[in-house]
């Protein structure tokens, strides 16, 4: 290699220590002048311009310039890396199709340096990449339990058409508490929420989301005589469950004030969509159960150690959590312990037969997917039974409504009206006619 060619390869740093190393051969400068402009000891000046002299201007040049690390990545592992990314895993950001290399295809390689493949191979991530602006950052709670995000997320996570994906993340660690996937945002999937959150972890102290129809009564506000009398705002059938859990709800003034699990919808958007592909999953059922065990996986990933303790609170042993995380209505009952719900008439059955029951008494109705539908009546949960019609009351103290008509407008000629006596008015009239009746003393006066 001549020198030409030993200079075209130089970096302009080497190029310039170059130089000044050849003033110093040429005594031109002195050691600490070339010290002071290179920004080196006078030792290393001294062992530089040593080199120079021996092995000439490649005495520059770095030992290891164009040597092959013995820990570099094979080139053929470069091109499966990039044949994989293009075939199987199309889609996938890079730190996420990192780790898939390493699952499922046993390839273990850094971050870095499949994102440095990638891009010499001219392959660039579909994740954009967002300006941060400058905001101001709520301090996560300290304790896991203090505070749960819950809220959910529409998107095309089957890959087919638009589905809601409900979810509860801590505030505290960012553990993920519960995921469940339905058609449409609905109370049946925050239930499920909430029962895997408790379930797992146990009951928080404050649920935080958004001013959904769900979470809050839009009527709810009330105003200050309101407040006054002792009046309290309506329940929706969610928060009317959470009180029952002795669950404090807070609303949301905007989606950036529960920015924690509007940040986790992003990161599941970018993978969780690639990992229905890759595990075959396209209905919602198989999604549900693939769920339970990627939620593990995620949190093993994605959540950070707290400051304090859990705050969790155990459910009680003699609590049923059917009968909170269900719809609940009043009807009443009728004498033959029957009721009527949505167009249907049940009968509470106990023991097989009829339950004994108070004619007009109220009754809970409780509907859920898991229990179907339930009565509570007098402290007990019964079973009820569908019948096609009301059933007939069949009892002897019970005499039947008679319907009587309107009354006359004129009284009967038996009428005590028409039996009164009139003389005290003929008797007034003839004492008006000659001036002598005085109204202050006639009550006295007149005779009945």
């Amino acid at each position: 290699m001549n020198t030409r060619e030993e200079l075209y390869h130089m970096t302009d740093k080497e190029m310039a220590r170059l130089k000044v190393i050849e003033k110093l051969l040429e005594e031109e400068i002195s050691i600490k002048d070339a010290a002071n402009v290179l920004g080196l000891s006078d030792r290393q000046i001294k062992r530089i311009k040593k080199k120079v002299r021996l092995n000439g201007p490649i005495a520059i040049m770095h030992g290891n310039r164009e040597r092959k690390p013995i820990n570099a990545v094979e080139d053929k592992v470069k091109d499966l890396v990039v044949k994989l990314k293009y075939d199987k895993y199309r889609g996938t950001n890079f730190s996420h199709f990192a780790e898939l290399l390493e699952e499922r295809e046993n390839i273990v390689l850094s971050q870095p340096t499949v994102h440095r493949i990638l891009r010499n191979a001219g392959i660039f991530s579909p994740r954009k990449k967002k300006k941060i602006r400058a905001h101001h950052y709520r301090k996560r709670k300290d304790c896991p339990g203090m505070m749960v995000q819950f809220d959910s997320s529409p998107y095309s996570w089957l890959g087919g058409s638009e589905l809601s994906l409900h979810g509860a993340i801590d505030d505290a660690s960012s553990n993920v508490l519960g995921l469940y996937l339905c058609k449409q945002e609905t109370l049946e999937g925050y239930f499920e929420v909430t029962r895997q959150m408790v379930k797992g972890h146990g009951i928080p102290v404050s649920i935080y989301s958004d001013r959904h129809t769900i979470f809050f009564n839009p009527k709810g506000k009330l105003t200050i005589e309101e407040e006054l009398e002792g009046k309290t705002a309506p329940y929706t059938q969610f928060s009317s469950a959470m009180d029952e859990l002795g669950i404090n709800m807070i609303p949301a003034g905007s989606p950036q004030a529960k920015g924690r699990i509007e940040r986790l919808w992003g990161t599941l958007q970018d993978r969780l969509v690639q990992e229905f592909s890759l595990n075959k999953i396209k209905d919602i059922d198989d999604a549900n159960k693939f769920l339970k065990n990627y939620i593990k996986k995620f949190n093993k990933k994605f959540s950070v150690k707290p400051k304090g303790s859990p705050v969790f609170r155990e459910l009680g042993k003699e609590v049923v959590l059917d009968y909170i995380l269900c719809r609940k209505e009043i009807r009443r009952l009728d004498g033959g312990s029957a009721f009527s719900f949505k167009s249907k008439y049940y009968q509470l059955i106990s023991g097989g037969k009829v339950a004994a029951s108070i004619s007009h008494a109220k009754v809970k109705v409780f509907t859920s997917k898991r229990i179907g539908i339930k009565a509570g009546y007098s402290g007990k949960i019964y079973s009820v039974m569908g019948v096609e019609v009301l059933p007939k009351i069949e009892s002897s103290h019970i005499k039947e409504k008679i319907k009587t008509g309107k009354l006359p407008k004129k009284p009967a000629n038996t009428h005590p009206w028409k039996n009164c006596s009139f003389d005290i008015y003929d008797k007034r009239e003839e004492k008006i006619a000659i001036g002598l009746y005085d109204s202050t003393i006639a009550w006295e006066n007149d005779s009945y």
